[in-house]
């Protein structure tokens, strides 16, 4: 490096840019949480919050390339040219010193003593809320006086909430009663039912835009859980409204899941509402999470939450403490943000886990995701009454 006090990495650049974590590891005031491989990821990223217009050029050529000019049809099309180049920098496959050589080449400002210091930090900062969630655990009671504004908070924060008792428990009897019915009807079920865009023995039939599913309160939303939905969003000030409605079964002896978000995209963007169906104790697989993960929206906080998620995506592990519900009670509401990791344990009881799969997007994101994509066309011609009846602002509340 030319001088660590100042710049960590800018000549690097001219023979090998990999070795640049080297020099970045000798830059850092403390190397106890950082290794050579975080620290490459957070190299990737901070160059990429650099990128230059040419360099953007290039990767404007690749969304035209796959046809994102027609429509959100390819998973890339509803990435950040940032987070584009996080992912071809961090597969490793590209030469990134000649692909965008404005943000990697021998000529680029590099990454600062100063911010590999903010890096440590964030990390540090990252095991320390994990540690808290995993601690205190993510509960908060749907009866509590303050149920929204802690439950908001612990949401924020932890990136989950768990909500007891936030499902009316008769309203749930007469939920699996009119489920029970759809089962019934062989023909209509199996059109709803999608079996490809799950695994491990997962499966999901999308509900139909019908009574009782119809209503919000069905789905899961009462009056606490769009307050607390409400309030999340505004916070990225956008609206949100329904991306598509699901009975999700994780059926007995199914797998183990790899750990994933559901959207590779930034925090705020869509968030999962689950309510369990039946008690889901811990030999039921229920949901591993990873607290406080998922990009940041904002560019000052990007770089260093997008070297921990590319560095969570390459181990398969969560980077700090994890968090696993050891009971959950018929009736909880679990709300979670699609950018954080998580997984489906396996299943080793001998009863099925099924849960109501809500998902909520922001403003027009739903589209852009095209979850549904897959889906028979039954199923998305449900998902789109819903989205019609159900959309932004407030799952269609207009007030």
């Amino acid at each position: 490096p030319t001088h660590p006090s100042t710049n960590c990495t800018s000549t690097m650049g001219k023979v090998l840019w990999r070795l640049t974590v080297a020099a970045l590891l000798a830059c850092a005031s403390t190397e106890q949480l950082l290794d050579e491989e975080i620290l490459f990821h957070f190299d990737c990223a901070a160059r990429c919050a650099s990128l230059t217009e040419s360099d953007r050029e290039v990767l404007n050529n690749l969304y035209r390339t796959v046809g994102c000019d027609d429509g959100p049809g390819h998973p890339v099309c509803s990435t950040s040219p940032e987070q584009l180049c996080v992912g071809s920098c961090g597969g490793g496959q590209q030469d990134m010193t000649t692909y965008l050589p404005g943000a990697f080449g021998s000529g680029s400002a590099g990454v600062a003593k100063q911010q590999v210091d903010e890096f440590s930090a964030a990390v540090a900062a990252h095991h320390q809320c994990a540690s808290r969630c995993s601690a205190e655990g993510i509960s908060v009671p749907a009866d509590a006086p303050d149920a929204a504004s802690r439950a908001l908070e612990v949401l924020k924060r932890c990136g989950v909430v768990q909500l007891p008792g936030a499902y009316e428990e008769k309203r749930l009897d007469r939920f699996q009663k009119a489920l029970d019915v759809l089962r019934s009807k062989e023909k209509s079920y199996s059109k709803l039912l999608d079996t490809k865009q799950l695994h491990d023995g997962r499966s999901q039939v999308y509900l139909p835009f019908t009574a009782p599913f119809s209503s919000r309160e069905t789905l899961g939303v009462s009056d606490l859980v769009l307050n607390v939905l409400s309030k999340y969003f505004a916070a990225s000030g956008a609206g949100f409204g329904i991306d598509h409605v699901s009975v999700l079964t994780s059926a007995s002896k199914s797998g183990n899941q790899s750990l994933h978000p559901d959207v590779h995209y930034f925090k705020g963007l869509t968030v999962s509402v689950h309510t369990a169906l039946r008690d889901v104790s811990l030999d039921m697989g229920p949901t591993y999470f990873c607290p406080c993960t998922g990009e940041a929206l904002t560019r000052e906080e990007w770089p260093a939450s997008a070297a921990i998620k590319m560095t969570i995506l390459k181990r398969k592990e969560c980077l700090a403490s994890s968090l696993v519900p050891q009971l959950t009670k018929r009736g909880t509401v679990t709300i979670y943000d699609g950018a954080m990791f998580h997984k489906g344990l396996e299943n080793d009881s001998d009863r099925d886990r099924p849960v109501l799969k809500l998902e909520v997007a922001a403003e027009s994101f739903a589209d852009r995701r095209n979850y549904i994509q897959m889906a028979s066309p039954a199923a998305k011609k449900q998902v789109r009454r819903f989205r019609e009846a159900m959309g932004p602002p407030l799952m269609g509340d207009k007030s």
